[in-house]
């Protein structure tokens, strides 16, 4: 009995002395990717820009006039960009920092399903990953160099996270997480939209997909819209122009809001029910031209309010039908969840059935405080 643990002893050690990661490459022999934007080159290939952190200027060594560089390589795919880019960079690249994917907007309008599934099995890149299209070439955009920030991506990146937050005109359903998902359930997709400037990047609209095409863009109120029939939007600066008899604009500071969309199914008729719940204080209000009452004048902000919020809704839901015939709001999935039967029956027409589609608004906004100034 003793000899045996003193053998299980002995392999113990063995086994912590001599395992090891074998595999390790080095922090210094890493070129850590932190943006990987996808163009359309010559011939059917692809241009690939990979944005490569220097170490020395995140770490804060020595006097660094850029924090990236950007090597771009034109390929029949990005499995082959993977190769060059290996005969032509000292350091082994690695992905598990890389903060975004950016398409570039030609070639999304050819398709990105195919570097969808080279996305996917790319095991080091991360599901939250944001992914991105651009109103031009995802290079501008990796390639210009914000002023406030080291990195375009990581710009991007923070805008998409967390700025999207507190600002319901940005999309932030964007991730490799997302487009796992809808991949699966062979669903239409949204994408945030990007535009490079002169020494910033800015995000604008949303672009829209079918069958993984860009196929048109939402601006920032469609985007609104949009957000609201997800149920996504909770709190955030919310801005409505007054009637004309009053003058100006009404900004509320929304610190509660709540969206739900239900659908109804009669027969073949299908109909959306979204219901919005609105409160928040003032924020600001230009040019006032109140009424008499206070408590008159806050209903009637209120009413504004409501119908500048159930026109962006009206607007996005019409152009994504009529426009598009894009289901850029998940509708398909609450109808599979509510209504398993009809789903296996006709979930192969949906693109039609989108179509014939009719949306039912009731919307209700409280102004809870008006700040130091009545009204």
């Amino acid at each position: 009995m003793v000899k045996k643990w003193i053998l299980i002893s002995l392999m113990s050690l063995y086994i912590i002395f001599t395992a090891g990661c074998w595999d390790r490459v080095e922090i210094e022999k890493n070129a850590f990717i932190l943006g990987l934007g996808i163009d359309s080159g010559k011939d059917d290939n692809l241009v690939i820009t990979y944005q490569v952190a220097l170490l020395e200027a995140f770490k804060g060594e020595g006097e660094k006039e850029k924090s990236t560089q950007q090597i771009s390589i034109e390929s029949d795919s990005l499995s082959e960009a993977t190769n060059t880019l290996l005969r032509r960079f000292g350091n082994t690249p690695n992905l598990s920092h890389c903060k975004l994917v950016v398409f570039g907007e030609e070639y999304a309008r050819k398709g990105i399903k195919d570097s969808l599934d080279y996305l996917f099995r790319e095991p080091n890149l991360r599901r939250i990953t944001s992914v991105c299209v651009a109103k031009g070439q995802a290079k501008e955009i990796l390639d210009s160099e914000p002023q406030m920030a080291p990195s375009s991506a990581m710009v991007i990146d923070q805008i998409i996270t967390q700025n999207s937050t507190n600002n319901s005109g940005i999309f932030p359903f964007t991730d490799i997480g997302y487009l796992h998902r809808n991949f699966i359930r062979k669903s239409d997709i949204a994408l945030v939209g990007v535009k490079a400037g002169k020494d910033n990047v800015e995000v604008l609209g949303a672009g829209i997909f079918k069958d993984y095409k860009l196929v048109g863009w939402f601006n920032d109120r469609e985007v609104t819209g949009q957000r609201f029939i997800l149920g996504e939007i909770h709190r955030g600066l919310l801005t409505a122009d007054l009637p004309d008899e009053m003058g100006g604009r009404l900004t509320l500071n929304a610190y509660n809001i709540s969206a739900h969309t239900i659908p109804k199914i009669t027969d073949r008729n299908i109909k959306i029910k979204t219901k919005v719940l609105v409160e928040g204080d003032i924020n600001e209000v230009t040019n006032p031209d109140p009424l008499t009452d206070t408590k008159a004048t806050l209903e009637y902000w209120g009413k504004a309010m409501e119908d500048d919020i159930r026109d962006a809704i009206e607007t996005a839901f019409k152009k994504g039908r009529d426009t598009f015939g894009v289901d850029c709001f998940e509708i398909d999935e609450k109808i599979e969840g509510y209504y398993p039967k009809f789903w296996n029956n006709h979930g192969k027409e949906w693109d039609e059935l989108f179509k014939t589609m009719d949306l039912d608004l009731d919307i209700q906004v409280k102004i809870r405080r008006v700040g130091l100034i009545e009204p």
